[in-house]
């Protein structure tokens, strides 16, 4: 390592620094809400601003965990649990007539939720006894589930279907589409940019789309300079569906938090303590608290955070804590923003692809580790079965059941989850744990 976490680097080290986390922080930021304002039907303006909402506090986000939080370079970011519920549940409220902003209002609510039970959990240092909860097996349903469930709209992302108004296959853009995937690929491979793979292909893919005349002109915003503003969606509301999914995913995203500060202690040189877990977990609830009164999706630390520390050799806090003051002043320019959201979604789309399957990838990991004897099988099998037969029920059919159970019985990923909980804690409770429970 050049520089250790508590060294100071020379003024020409922190520039160049503070330049690769400003990039990478801001490839693994701004395709999220990219995402979200199209399926959320989100008018030019709205997109603009819910960008730049999503920019300015990540930053801020990002800032307090290095201040007085973990204490480590690790950026926040949007959750990819998060957006993928985002997306889910957009298109169950559709289908049982609850507007998209309503959505939002209720994932506002559920994030304010999600934030104080971190900070309850954080503060009583109980977050790594209610992750013993969630073994390998639900951890490993949760995150399969999530993955097979957004793969539709990521193939119809790509296809160019929904792109500027087509409701057909766009066979130009499904083979540009894959152009841009196979250079992610390619760029991941390379060990020197492999940090900006995501960057680097959407870069190309939006210039081939420029130079087809398949993108439209950046529209430029009426504002030089706009603070961002709390509560995007409007006053939190209450739907107990959406509340409970996103209490669920809070429980989920503890191994995320867990992990990502795991790795990224050891990259820096500096292990990760019970005080660490702790302190992250309160300022993760902090920034669950952000979310949820600025309606940006819910943020967590992000350990690609490892990947840029051994490239760079670089584990200072203060080039990153100069990245992320310049987050926040480009979260308040709604030029930048607007130029950010001219980005082609299938470009987004097919770019972010690669990353996505990371998301089977965990799932498949943690399943490795799940003993997989004959109850396993059952218990996984059950939940993989419940969640993906759900999926395959049209949405109409559950508009007859109350809004509650809409959302329940209509997730193929809570539901299944849920089915997961049920036979491992309950039904299936493995006895050789059970009777080492009752030795305590």
């Amino acid at each position: 390592m050049r520089y250790g976490l508590h060294e100071t680097p020379p003024i020409g080290v922190t520039i160049v620094g503070a330049l690769q986390w400003l990039i990478v922080t801001l490839a693994n930021t701004f395709v999220v809400p990219l995402m979200i304002s199209q399926i959320y039907g989100l008018d030019t303006a709205q997109s603009h601003s819910f960008m730049q909402q999503t920019i300015f506090f990540v930053g801020v986000a990002s800032l307090l965990q290095v201040w007085i939080g973990h204490r480590y370079p690790l950026m926040e970011g949007p959750a990819g649990l998060w957006w993928g519920i985002f997306i889910i549940l957009a298109q169950i409220g559709t289908s049982i007539g609850v507007a998209p902003s309503q959505i939002g209002q209720s994932f506002e609510l559920g994030l304010l939720l999600c934030g104080a039970m971190f900070l309850f959990l954080g503060l009583k240092g109980w977050i790594g006894k209610i992750q013993e909860w969630f073994t390998p097996a639900i951890t490993g349903t949760y995150m399969t589930l999530l993955s097979i469930s957004l793969c539709s709209n990521f193939i119809k992302g790509m296809l160019g279907v929904g792109y500027n108004g087509s409701i057909q296959v766009q066979p130009g853009i499904a083979i540009l589409s894959l152009v841009v995937m196979g250079l992610v690929i390619w760029f991941l491979r390379i060990r020197k940019i492999a940090s900006f793979a995501v960057l680097l292909g959407i870069v190309i893919g939006w210039f081939i789309c420029a130079v087809l005349g398949w993108t439209q002109p950046v529209r430029a915003s009426g504002e030089i300079f706009a603070w961002p503003t709390f509560f995007f969606w409007g006053p939190p509301r209450w739907d107990a569906g959406i509340v409970l999914t996103s209490v669920l995913t809070g429980f989920v995203l503890l191994t995320n938090l867990i992990t990502s500060l795991a790795v990224v202690g050891a990259s820096v040189g500096v292990k990760a303590t019970k005080e660490v877990y702790n302190r992250g977990g309160i300022f993760t609830g902090v920034s669950h608290l952000i979310a949820g009164s600025t309606g940006v999706v819910g943020m967590i630390p992000i350990s690609l955070a490892a990947a840029v520390i051994q490239t760079t050799k670089l584990a200072s806090r203060l080039p990153f804590n100069v990245a992320m003051v310049l987050m926040m002043i480009i979260g308040v320019f709604p030029t930048i923003s607007a130029f950010l959201t001219s980005i082609p979604t299938p470009v987004a789309y097919a770019a972010m692809f690669v990353s996505y399957t990371q998301l089977l990838g965990f799932g498949l990991k943690d399943f490795a580790r799940a003993r997989l004897d004959e109850r396993g099988i059952i218990v996984i099998g059950s939940a993989l079965l419940v969640g993906v037969g759900v999926m395959f029920v049209p949405t109409d059919a559950w508009k007859s059941l109350h809004p509650l159970l809409s959302f329940l019985l209509g997730n193929g990923l809570l539901l299944g989850v849920l089915v997961a909980l049920l036979f491992e804690h309950v039904i299936m409770r493995d006895k050789t744990k059970q009777q080492a429970d009752g030795k305590e």
